[in-house]
């Protein structure tokens, strides 16, 4: 199964950016506000491309991109999505 039908099982889209970052998202509600989580590489510029990948999470603002808090840094995609189903 490949990173992007994982991402997909765990309810998350592969998005890009008219400056060329790609990240994988997905809408969430935070604090009783519309945001979405971006799931990146560790540059913060690409999405990852193994579950072994170290990655950056964020939590942005739906209507000003804006981060809502600080971003994480995560070993791997496959332990993010571990620490999802707990």
């Amino acid at each position: 199964m490949s990173v992007e039908e994982v991402m997909k099982k765990h309810g998350f889209n592969l998005a890009a950016s008219c400056a060329g970052k790609a990240s994988f998202t997905k809408w969430i509600k935070y604090q009783g506000k519309r945001a979405y989580i971006t799931v990146n590489d560790q540059t913060g510029e690409s999405f990852p491309i193994t579950l072994e990948d170290p990655v950056r999470v964020a939590i942005h603002d739906l209507r000003s991109g804006e981060e809502v808090e600080p971003h994480r840094e995560i070993n791997s995609l496959g332990s993010y999505l571990q620490s999802l189903q707990e």
